[in-house]
């Protein structure tokens, strides 16, 4: 079971740091937790056998550094409007297009 928590713990916690890495690290939160909750468990169960601890420790170092990247990431972050006169044409060129396709189309019975 120790094993079990162990690995699974890694899995999650390793997954965590690579979503922190990259664009989208709000979503490194998931495993970030799951990795905290399977470490917490990995070292009850270690402590309980007598066991030694350095994988457990590994588990709350990588977790660790992915919730202060992914924090960093999510407070640091600013969201920049561009230029929406160009959106705001091409969706009145889309409209009028519409409009033109529905006036074509002859509808007979």
């Amino acid at each position: 079971m120790r094993l079990l928590f162990i690995i699974l713990g890694l899995i999650s916690s390793i997954l965590a740091v690579i979503l922190a890495v990259l664009p989208l690290s709000n979503f490194a939160f998931f495993p970030a937790i799951a990795a905290l909750i399977f470490g917490i468990l990995a070292f009850i169960k270690s402590r309980q056998e007598n066991k030694t601890k350095h994988t457990v420790q590994l588990i709350f170092l990588l977790t660790i550094i992915a919730l202060a990247l992914a924090t960093f990431k999510s407070i640091t972050a600013t969201t920049e409007i561009g230029d929406t006169e160009q959106l705001e044409q091409l969706d009145e060129n889309s409209l009028e297009d519409s409009k033109e396709e529905l006036d074509e189309i002859d509808i007979s019975e």
